[in-house]
Protein backbone atom coordinates (compact mmCIF):
# COMPACT_ATOMS: atom_id res chain seq x y z
CA UNK A 1 0.00 0.00 0.00
CA UNK A 2 1.49 3.37 -0.97
CA UNK A 3 1.29 6.40 0.91
CA UNK A 4 1.30 9.79 -1.22
CA UNK A 5 3.24 12.61 -0.20
CA UNK A 6 3.83 16.21 -1.12
CA UNK A 7 4.25 19.67 -0.28
CA UNK A 8 1.27 21.06 1.31
CA UNK A 9 -0.60 24.33 0.62
CA UNK A 10 -1.68 26.65 3.15
CA UNK A 11 -5.43 25.59 3.84
CA UNK A 12 -5.64 27.02 7.49
CA UNK A 13 -5.17 30.50 8.96
CA UNK A 14 -4.66 29.28 12.67
CA UNK A 15 -1.75 27.74 12.65
CA UNK A 16 1.44 28.63 10.52
CA UNK A 17 2.35 26.54 7.72
CA UNK A 18 5.82 25.11 8.53
CA UNK A 19 3.60 23.67 11.71
CA UNK A 20 1.11 21.97 9.16
CA UNK A 21 4.39 20.38 7.49
CA UNK A 22 5.40 19.35 10.90
CA UNK A 23 2.15 17.75 11.72
CA UNK A 24 2.08 16.10 8.53
CA UNK A 25 5.61 14.57 8.56
CA UNK A 26 4.74 13.38 11.70
CA UNK A 27 1.90 11.55 10.53
CA UNK A 28 4.10 9.93 7.85
CA UNK A 29 6.79 9.01 10.22
CA UNK A 30 3.79 7.35 12.47
CA UNK A 31 1.85 5.50 9.27
CA UNK A 32 5.93 4.03 8.18
CA UNK A 33 6.14 2.94 11.95
CA UNK A 34 3.00 1.54 12.19
CA UNK A 35 2.03 3.56 14.63
CA UNK A 36 -1.02 3.56 13.40
CA UNK A 37 -3.45 5.75 16.25
CA UNK A 38 -0.79 8.25 16.34
CA UNK A 39 -0.56 8.74 12.21
CA UNK A 40 -4.94 8.60 12.34
CA UNK A 41 -4.54 11.68 15.04
CA UNK A 42 -2.51 13.55 13.20
CA UNK A 43 -4.03 13.14 9.42
CA UNK A 44 -7.55 13.86 10.96
CA UNK A 45 -6.01 17.01 12.60
CA UNK A 46 -4.98 18.04 9.53
CA UNK A 47 -8.42 17.48 7.67
CA UNK A 48 -10.21 19.46 10.69
CA UNK A 49 -7.74 22.53 10.36
CA UNK A 50 -9.07 22.61 7.01
CA UNK A 51 -5.99 20.68 4.94
CA UNK A 52 -8.02 19.12 2.57
CA UNK A 53 -5.58 17.44 0.10
CA UNK A 54 -5.23 14.15 -1.56
CA UNK A 55 -1.98 13.40 0.47
CA UNK A 56 -3.60 13.31 3.46
CA UNK A 57 -6.78 11.95 2.96
CA UNK A 58 -4.88 9.16 0.97
CA UNK A 59 -2.97 8.77 3.97
CA UNK A 60 -5.67 8.53 6.56
CA UNK A 61 -7.11 6.09 4.32
CA UNK A 62 -3.78 4.00 4.45
CA UNK A 63 -4.35 4.46 8.40
CA UNK A 64 -7.92 2.98 8.32
CA UNK A 65 -7.16 0.22 5.51
CA UNK A 66 -3.94 -0.92 7.27
CA UNK A 67 -6.15 -0.33 10.90
CA UNK A 68 -8.88 -3.37 9.84
CA UNK A 69 -11.58 -0.60 8.71
CA UNK A 70 -11.68 -0.84 5.01
CA UNK A 71 -15.38 0.81 5.05
CA UNK A 72 -13.91 4.10 6.31
CA UNK A 73 -10.46 3.84 3.84
CA UNK A 74 -12.56 3.72 0.99
CA UNK A 75 -13.97 6.95 2.19
CA UNK A 76 -10.93 8.81 2.44
CA UNK A 77 -9.27 7.55 -0.68
CA UNK A 78 -12.55 8.27 -2.77
CA UNK A 79 -11.61 12.09 -1.47
CA UNK A 80 -8.19 11.56 -2.55
CA UNK A 81 -8.70 9.77 -5.85
CA UNK A 82 -11.07 13.13 -6.71
CA UNK A 83 -8.57 15.26 -6.20
CA UNK A 84 -5.62 13.22 -7.48
CA UNK A 85 -7.41 11.15 -10.62
CA UNK A 86 -3.73 10.29 -12.29
CA UNK A 87 -1.94 8.85 -9.02
CA UNK A 88 -2.15 4.88 -9.33
CA UNK A 89 -1.32 4.58 -5.61
CA UNK A 90 -4.55 5.82 -4.54
CA UNK A 91 -6.28 3.52 -7.22
CA UNK A 92 -4.26 0.61 -5.92
CA UNK A 93 -5.49 1.33 -2.09
CA UNK A 94 -8.33 1.66 -3.17
CA UNK A 95 -9.27 -1.69 -5.19
CA UNK A 96 -6.84 -3.14 -1.14
CA UNK A 97 -9.76 -1.86 0.70
CA UNK A 98 -13.12 -3.13 -1.89
CA UNK A 99 -10.59 -6.30 -1.95
CA UNK A 100 -10.80 -6.75 1.67
CA UNK A 101 -14.86 -6.02 1.52
CA UNK A 102 -14.69 -8.93 -0.33
CA UNK A 103 -16.08 -6.55 -3.22
CA UNK A 104 -13.93 -8.43 -6.12
CA UNK A 105 -15.79 -6.73 -9.22
CA UNK A 106 -15.36 -3.39 -7.86
CA UNK A 107 -11.52 -4.17 -6.72
CA UNK A 108 -10.83 -5.41 -10.25
CA UNK A 109 -11.67 -2.34 -11.60
CA UNK A 110 -9.49 -0.47 -9.42
CA UNK A 111 -6.33 -2.90 -10.11
CA UNK A 112 -7.77 -2.73 -13.69
CA UNK A 113 -6.93 1.40 -13.93
CA UNK A 114 -3.55 0.88 -12.18
CA UNK A 115 -2.57 -1.49 -14.98
CA UNK A 116 -3.00 0.84 -17.31
CA UNK A 117 -1.22 3.51 -16.38
CA UNK A 118 1.93 1.11 -15.24
CA UNK A 119 1.72 -2.54 -17.51
CA UNK A 120 4.29 -4.17 -15.35
CA UNK A 121 2.89 -3.17 -12.17
CA UNK A 122 3.08 -6.99 -10.58
CA UNK A 123 0.95 -7.07 -7.55
CA UNK A 124 -2.01 -4.75 -9.67
CA UNK A 125 -2.18 -7.85 -11.87
CA UNK A 126 -1.78 -10.53 -9.28
CA UNK A 127 -4.68 -8.92 -7.32
CA UNK A 128 -6.75 -8.57 -10.30
CA UNK A 129 -6.51 -12.14 -11.15
CA UNK A 130 -7.04 -13.03 -7.83
CA UNK A 131 -10.04 -10.89 -7.72
CA UNK A 132 -11.21 -12.58 -11.32
CA UNK A 133 -10.73 -15.67 -9.57
CA UNK A 134 -12.75 -15.31 -6.63
CA UNK A 135 -15.93 -14.24 -9.08
CA UNK A 136 -15.10 -17.29 -11.18
CA UNK A 137 -14.12 -15.20 -14.14
CA UNK A 138 -11.65 -18.00 -15.28
CA UNK A 139 -10.92 -16.81 -18.48
CA UNK A 140 -9.73 -13.09 -17.25
CA UNK A 141 -7.78 -15.09 -13.86
CA UNK A 142 -5.79 -16.79 -16.53
CA UNK A 143 -5.52 -13.59 -18.64
CA UNK A 144 -3.99 -11.86 -15.48
CA UNK A 145 -2.30 -14.56 -13.63
CA UNK A 146 -0.50 -16.24 -16.69
CA UNK A 147 1.71 -13.22 -17.70
CA UNK A 148 3.14 -13.64 -14.07
CA UNK A 149 4.12 -17.03 -14.27
CA UNK A 150 8.00 -16.48 -14.10
CA UNK A 151 7.83 -14.84 -11.68
CA UNK A 152 5.20 -17.07 -9.48
CA UNK A 153 6.29 -20.54 -10.41
CA UNK A 154 6.95 -20.91 -6.65
CA UNK A 155 3.83 -19.74 -5.26
CA UNK A 156 1.30 -22.12 -4.00
CA UNK A 157 -1.11 -20.28 -4.07
CA UNK A 158 -0.86 -18.51 -7.57
CA UNK A 159 -0.47 -22.05 -9.40
CA UNK A 160 -3.16 -23.22 -7.64
CA UNK A 161 -5.55 -20.58 -8.86
CA UNK A 162 -3.97 -20.80 -12.54
CA UNK A 163 -4.34 -24.19 -12.51
CA UNK A 164 -7.83 -24.41 -11.83
CA UNK A 165 -8.70 -21.62 -14.18
CA UNK A 166 -7.06 -23.22 -16.88
CA UNK A 167 -9.20 -26.55 -16.11
CA UNK A 168 -12.37 -24.72 -15.81
CA UNK A 169 -11.81 -23.39 -19.28
CA UNK A 170 -11.12 -27.05 -20.19
CA UNK A 171 -7.32 -26.25 -20.99
CA UNK A 172 -6.41 -29.64 -19.96
CA UNK A 173 -2.93 -29.57 -20.92
CA UNK A 174 -2.56 -26.32 -19.83
CA UNK A 175 -3.78 -27.11 -16.31
CA UNK A 176 -2.00 -30.45 -15.99
CA UNK A 177 1.80 -28.33 -16.58
CA UNK A 178 0.45 -25.76 -14.14
CA UNK A 179 -0.50 -28.88 -11.45
CA UNK A 180 2.79 -30.36 -12.31
CA UNK A 181 4.93 -27.46 -12.06
CA UNK A 182 2.56 -27.34 -8.14
CA UNK A 183 3.72 -30.31 -7.10
CA UNK A 184 7.51 -29.55 -7.82
CA UNK A 185 7.08 -26.33 -5.94
CA UNK A 186 5.12 -27.74 -3.22
CA UNK A 187 7.14 -31.36 -3.17
CA UNK A 188 5.23 -33.99 -0.79
CA UNK A 189 4.05 -31.47 2.02
CA UNK A 190 0.32 -31.69 3.68
CA UNK A 191 0.06 -28.47 2.37
CA UNK A 192 0.21 -29.62 -1.39
CA UNK A 193 -2.15 -32.14 -1.08
CA UNK A 194 -4.31 -30.31 0.28
CA UNK A 195 -4.23 -27.59 -2.27
CA UNK A 196 -4.66 -30.50 -4.65
CA UNK A 197 -7.32 -31.71 -2.99
CA UNK A 198 -9.15 -28.54 -3.38
CA UNK A 199 -8.18 -28.34 -7.01
CA UNK A 200 -9.72 -31.79 -7.61
CA UNK A 201 -12.78 -30.76 -6.04
CA UNK A 202 -13.13 -27.03 -7.36
CA UNK A 203 -12.58 -29.37 -11.07
CA UNK A 204 -15.25 -32.01 -9.62
CA UNK A 205 -13.07 -34.94 -9.59
CA UNK A 206 -14.49 -36.07 -6.10
CA UNK A 207 -12.38 -39.16 -5.56
CA UNK A 208 -9.66 -37.78 -6.51
CA UNK A 209 -10.02 -34.68 -4.30
CA UNK A 210 -10.58 -37.17 -1.40
CA UNK A 211 -7.59 -38.93 -2.18
CA UNK A 212 -5.21 -35.63 -1.71
CA UNK A 213 -6.99 -34.90 1.10
CA UNK A 214 -6.28 -38.09 3.13
CA UNK A 215 -2.81 -37.56 1.85
CA UNK A 216 -2.83 -34.43 3.39
CA UNK A 217 -3.96 -35.57 7.08
CA UNK A 218 -1.74 -38.65 6.65
CA UNK A 219 0.83 -37.52 9.17
CA UNK A 220 -1.58 -36.15 11.75
CA UNK A 221 -4.65 -33.69 11.91
CA UNK A 222 -4.10 -31.06 9.14
CA UNK A 223 -6.54 -27.59 9.80
CA UNK A 224 -9.07 -27.54 7.04
CA UNK A 225 -8.48 -31.22 6.02
CA UNK A 226 -11.67 -32.72 7.08
CA UNK A 227 -14.01 -29.87 6.17
CA UNK A 228 -12.70 -30.39 2.82
CA UNK A 229 -13.72 -34.01 3.05
CA UNK A 230 -16.83 -33.03 4.57
CA UNK A 231 -17.38 -31.67 1.38
CA UNK A 232 -16.39 -34.04 -1.24
CA UNK A 233 -18.72 -36.48 1.01
CA UNK A 234 -21.50 -34.29 0.64
CA UNK A 235 -21.51 -33.99 -3.28
CA UNK A 236 -21.17 -38.01 -2.87
CA UNK A 237 -24.32 -38.10 -1.06
CA UNK A 238 -22.28 -39.80 2.01
CA UNK A 239 -24.36 -37.60 4.30
CA UNK A 240 -23.35 -39.45 7.53
CA UNK A 241 -19.77 -39.71 6.28
CA UNK A 242 -20.14 -35.58 5.73
CA UNK A 243 -21.25 -34.77 9.22
CA UNK A 244 -18.73 -36.84 11.13
CA UNK A 245 -16.17 -35.00 8.56
CA UNK A 246 -17.16 -31.53 10.14
CA UNK A 247 -17.39 -32.64 13.36
CA UNK A 248 -14.11 -33.29 13.45
CA UNK A 249 -13.28 -30.36 11.68
CA UNK A 250 -14.97 -28.43 14.23
CA UNK A 251 -13.10 -30.16 17.21
CA UNK A 252 -10.01 -29.49 15.23
CA UNK A 253 -10.66 -25.68 14.08
CA UNK A 254 -13.16 -23.76 16.10
CA UNK A 255 -12.32 -20.74 13.76
CA UNK A 256 -13.55 -22.42 11.07
CA UNK A 257 -17.19 -20.90 10.71
CA UNK A 258 -18.14 -22.98 7.59
CA UNK A 259 -17.29 -26.17 9.32
CA UNK A 260 -19.84 -25.15 12.26
CA UNK A 261 -22.42 -23.98 9.11
CA UNK A 262 -22.38 -27.08 7.13
CA UNK A 263 -22.50 -29.77 9.94
CA UNK A 264 -25.88 -27.33 11.56
CA UNK A 265 -27.31 -27.68 8.20
CA UNK A 266 -26.85 -31.61 8.16
CA UNK A 267 -28.45 -31.13 12.05
CA UNK A 268 -31.77 -29.30 10.84
CA UNK A 269 -32.06 -31.73 7.77
CA UNK A 270 -31.78 -34.93 10.11
CA UNK A 271 -34.69 -33.00 12.06
CA UNK A 272 -32.27 -31.56 15.05
CA UNK A 273 -32.85 -28.28 14.94
CA UNK A 274 -32.10 -28.18 18.76
CA UNK A 275 -28.39 -29.81 18.43
CA UNK A 276 -27.77 -26.99 15.02
CA UNK A 277 -29.03 -24.11 17.67
CA UNK A 278 -26.40 -25.30 20.01
CA UNK A 279 -23.74 -26.15 17.49
CA UNK A 280 -24.31 -22.62 16.20
CA UNK A 281 -24.57 -20.79 19.77
CA UNK A 282 -20.61 -22.50 20.13
CA UNK A 283 -19.64 -21.72 16.42
CA UNK A 284 -20.59 -17.56 17.58
CA UNK A 285 -18.41 -17.56 20.56
CA UNK A 286 -15.37 -19.43 18.41
CA UNK A 287 -16.41 -17.07 15.38
CA UNK A 288 -17.29 -13.58 16.65
CA UNK A 289 -16.87 -11.74 13.05
CA UNK A 290 -18.68 -14.76 10.64
CA UNK A 291 -22.11 -13.21 9.99
CA UNK A 292 -23.13 -16.38 8.12
CA UNK A 293 -23.13 -18.11 11.80
CA UNK A 294 -25.16 -15.65 12.76
CA UNK A 295 -27.87 -15.61 10.72
CA UNK A 296 -27.87 -19.23 10.65
CA UNK A 297 -28.44 -18.91 14.27
CA UNK A 298 -31.35 -16.79 14.15
CA UNK A 299 -33.16 -18.73 11.97
CA UNK A 300 -32.45 -21.95 13.98
CA UNK A 301 -33.80 -19.79 16.62
CA UNK A 302 -36.97 -18.73 14.69
CA UNK A 303 -37.49 -22.81 13.83
CA UNK A 304 -37.43 -23.23 17.09
CA UNK A 305 -40.51 -20.32 17.53
CA UNK A 306 -38.11 -18.22 19.55
CA UNK A 307 -38.06 -15.32 17.80
CA UNK A 308 -36.78 -13.38 20.56
CA UNK A 309 -33.00 -14.91 20.71
CA UNK A 310 -33.31 -14.56 16.90
CA UNK A 311 -33.83 -10.74 16.87
CA UNK A 312 -30.27 -10.16 18.68
CA UNK A 313 -28.84 -12.78 16.09
CA UNK A 314 -30.01 -11.77 12.79
CA UNK A 315 -29.28 -8.01 14.16
CA UNK A 316 -25.47 -8.92 14.91
CA UNK A 317 -25.26 -10.86 11.59
CA UNK A 318 -26.66 -7.45 9.76
CA UNK A 319 -24.14 -5.03 11.90
CA UNK A 320 -21.25 -7.64 9.87
CA UNK A 321 -22.50 -7.66 6.42
CA UNK A 322 -25.34 -4.79 6.52
CA UNK A 323 -25.68 -5.26 2.33
CA UNK A 324 -27.25 -8.92 2.80
CA UNK A 325 -30.94 -8.58 1.72
CA UNK A 326 -31.05 -11.93 3.22
CA UNK A 327 -30.50 -11.41 6.57
CA UNK A 328 -32.93 -8.23 7.01
CA UNK A 329 -35.57 -10.82 5.37
CA UNK A 330 -35.13 -12.34 8.24
CA UNK A 331 -34.73 -10.11 11.10
CA UNK A 332 -38.08 -9.00 9.09
CA UNK A 333 -39.67 -12.24 10.04
CA UNK A 334 -38.30 -12.38 13.14
CA UNK A 335 -39.70 -8.94 14.49
CA UNK A 336 -43.04 -10.18 13.18
CA UNK A 337 -43.43 -13.28 15.30
CA UNK A 338 -42.59 -10.62 17.73
CA UNK A 339 -45.60 -8.87 16.93
CA UNK A 340 -43.62 -5.93 15.62
CA UNK A 341 -44.94 -5.08 12.53
CA UNK A 342 -43.40 -1.41 12.07
CA UNK A 343 -40.13 -2.70 12.62
CA UNK A 344 -40.74 -5.60 9.95
CA UNK A 345 -41.85 -3.62 7.33
CA UNK A 346 -38.45 -0.93 8.10
CA UNK A 347 -36.72 -4.11 7.48
CA UNK A 348 -38.63 -5.29 4.80
CA UNK A 349 -37.90 -2.26 3.25
CA UNK A 350 -34.52 -2.76 3.41
CA UNK A 351 -35.09 -6.02 1.91
CA UNK A 352 -36.32 -4.71 -1.16
CA UNK A 353 -33.67 -1.33 -1.68
CA UNK A 354 -31.00 -4.54 -0.99
CA UNK A 355 -32.52 -7.87 -3.33
CA UNK A 356 -34.19 -5.70 -5.69
CA UNK A 357 -37.51 -5.82 -4.50
CA UNK A 358 -37.49 -9.39 -2.48
CA UNK A 359 -38.76 -12.32 -4.36
CA UNK A 360 -41.93 -13.10 -4.67
CA UNK A 361 -41.29 -16.44 -2.28
CA UNK A 362 -40.77 -13.98 0.81
CA UNK A 363 -43.94 -10.93 0.15
CA UNK A 364 -45.89 -13.77 0.22
CA UNK A 365 -44.38 -15.63 3.28
CA UNK A 366 -44.63 -12.12 5.50
CA UNK A 367 -48.20 -11.57 3.61
CA UNK A 368 -49.35 -14.68 5.54
CA UNK A 369 -47.49 -13.81 8.61
CA UNK A 370 -45.24 -16.79 8.63
CA UNK A 371 -42.29 -17.03 10.70
CA UNK A 372 -40.45 -20.08 10.41
CA UNK A 373 -37.22 -20.58 8.99
CA UNK A 374 -35.93 -23.16 6.52
CA UNK A 375 -32.30 -24.75 6.96
CA UNK A 376 -29.51 -22.46 8.16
Amino acid sequence: MLAVSCCLPVAAQSIRPNEIQAIFAHGEKALADKQYPAAREDFSRLLHLGVHTAPVYSNLGVVYLRSGRPDEAIKMLESAERLAPTVAGIRLNLGLAYFREREFKVASRYFGEVLSLDPNHVQARYLQGICSFMIDDFQAAVDSLQPLFAEEANDLEYLFMLGISDGMLKRTEESQQVFAQLVKAGGDTPHLHLLLGKAYLALGDLDAADGELVKAGKDGPLPYAHYYRGIVAQRQGRIDRAAEEFAQEVALVPDNPWAFKELAIIKVDQGDVRGATQLLERGVTHNPDAPDLYAALGRTYLQSANPRSAVPALKRAISLDPKNGTYHFQLARAYLAEGMHQKADEEMAQTRVLSNGGTPGQMELLSRGQATAATP
